[in-house]
């Protein structure tokens, strides 16, 4: 296979490589997503669930949401607000509460989704952007004033000017440590904090007072009523769908068990807590192996960036953590490249 050129190449899609290609799309620098999965999104992922119908409909597995009052630059609520009113973005209005709280201390929380879905607003930020999928970078190479990348098999995948990393750290590190001269390597974080999700789905609605649920269990992180979220349906004859996401804690006492096993566990969990008597249906499980990480503590910067390899790393790791924190730390190295 011929090599794929391009001025930068941007390894991961998730919300960080996804927004950086796009602002430098944007900036008229030719770019290339390289993902080493089917497709773009990273943890804002969908998962597709038959129907007995033949068709399909998908759950958001990965992060439900963010808020826009975390953005750190007017640029960023620019582009936020600009979102929304191409539709990419929702904002959904929900109720929330602790696990651990009382009807009266239900909030009404507003923040943004993507528009059916998380990794859909990926794709329409980035869709458009030439990419390499099912495609896992293993080494780059520096010659020439150029990089070369390699797949497992030290195939050549690319060859470009300037590399993106956005990769979990753990990922991040092992690409860094082919290269000589790079020197940030050391700085990044190595523990990964895991987590399982699950899906289920009731025949009847749940008399539950708040549509998101987080903090005060030792085993659930998270529990969302996914079809509070706007644009998403329950197919028949489902009323209503839950996304219980564990805590790190747990899903690390676990061992890597398998996800079904885990999902057996959280929705046991979360049928004890609120007392529900009705057979739930368990429609889909996750294991993610590198959820989130502890954020990096950067004096000034929320981004790596070496100008003489025109070489860096962007993603929530290196910020706030989270999609937001995605999202600053990408647009922070843009705009650090386009004032070289």
């Amino acid at each position: 296979m011929k090599p794929l050129t391009a001025e930068v190449a941007v390894i991961g899609a998730g919300t960080a490589g996804c927004f950086a290609a796009n602002l430098l799309d944007e900036a008229g620098i030719e770019c290339l997503l390289i993902e080493k999965s089917r497709g773009i999104g990273g943890r804002c992922s969908r998962r597709r669930i038959a129907r007995q119908d033949s068709n399909h409909f998908g759950i958001d597995l990965g992060a439900p949401e963010f808020s826009l009052r975390k953005a750190s630059h007017p640029l960023l609520k620019e582009k936020i607000e600009s979102w929304v009113k191409r539709g990419y973005l929702t904002t959904w209005t929900k109720r929330a509460s602790h696990f651990d709280g009382h009807k009266r201390d239900i909030k009404i929380r507003t923040s943004h989704c993507g528009s059916p879905s998380m990794s859909s607003w990926h794709n329409k930020v980035a869709g458009h952007i030439n990419i390499l999928t099912q495609s896992k970078v293993k080494t780059i190479e520096r010659s020439s004033n150029q990089w070369s990348l390699y797949d497992e098999q030290h195939q050549l995948l690319a060859i470009t000017k300037q590399v993106i990393i956005t990769s979990p750290p753990e990922q991040a590190i092992d690409l860094l440590n082919t290269v000589d001269d790079f020197s940030y390597s050391e700085r990044l974080p190595i523990e990964s904090l895991p987590q399982y999700v699950c899906a289920i789905g009731f025949q009847s609605p749940l008399n539950l007072q708040a549509d998101a649920y987080e903090s005060g269990h030792g085993v659930l992180f998270r529990a969302v009523r996914e079809n509070s979220k706007p644009d998403r349906n329950c197919p028949i004859p489902l009323q209503e769908i839950w996304v219980l996401h564990s805590t790190h804690e747990w899903a690390h006492a676990q061992h890597h068990a398998d996800s079904q096993v885990a999902a057996i566990k959280l929705t046991q969990s979360f049928c004890q807590h609120f007392d529900v008597k009705m057979a739930p249906h368990t429609l889909t499980s996750h294991y993610w192996r590198m959820a989130r990480h502890k954020p990096v503590v950067q004096a000034h910067q929320t981004f790596i960036w070496d100008k003489t390899l025109k070489l860096g790393c962007c993603g929530d790791w290196l910020a706030s953590g989270g999609t937001i924190g995605a999202l600053n730390s990408a647009l922070a190295l843009h705009q650090t490249i386009m004032g070289e």
